[in-house]
């Protein structure tokens, strides 16, 4: 059954996972070439305070793959709301996202994105397999906060977050 892994229910788990929102970040690094990789991430959290880590996740499968694992630093851009078709198209393969966005470059010449709710860049800590993805850890070296709002992933949509609650 292609839709059970280990008597679980593929399509159900893959539902129950969409019911938690998520932030959703761009994650940039470039290669040793100069040229820019980036994806998308919805799998993103602080790790620890002391040291400053933070953590990421990357599917084997992707195309910036290679560049992410060799990489020495990777830059975490967190998303709002205007960047949301920049997310879908950095979610997507074989195609020169870069064209599509207003990036900067970094001193490093990492892609960043300047108006992003927040700017987070890393130095690669580690590259730990999990599953069909790599979580990369970042040691956090420097952190920029921008004037927007971030935007969240949930049920397959992006949402724009509200006022609070409590």
């Amino acid at each position: 059954m292609a839709n059970q892994v280990q008597g679980l229910d593929a399509a159900a788990f893959r539902s129950a996972l969409a019911q938690f929102p998520s932030g959703v970040t761009i994650v940039t690094t470039r290669g040793a070439g100069g040229t820019p990789y980036g994806f998308t991430a919805s799998s993103f959290a602080a790790l620890s305070l002391d040291p400053p880590l933070i953590l990421v996740c990357l599917d084997q499968g992707a195309d910036c793959f290679p560049a992410f694992v060799t990489a020495e630093q990777f830059v975490v851009n967190i998303v709002t709301p205007e960047h949301a078709k920049l997310a879908m198209k950095f979610a997507t393969k074989g195609e020169n996202k870069f064209a599509h966005g207003s990036f900067e470059s970094d001193e490093n010449g990492h892609p960043i994105l300047p108006d992003a709710a927040a700017v987070i860049r890393c130095e690669l800590e580690e590259a730990v397999p999990g599953g069909d993805h790599v979580i990369l850890i970042g040691r956090v070296r420097d952190a920029r906060i921008g004037g927007g709002k971030p935007v969240t992933w949930y049920r397959g949509d992006f949402l724009h977050l509200g006022e609070s609650v409590a």
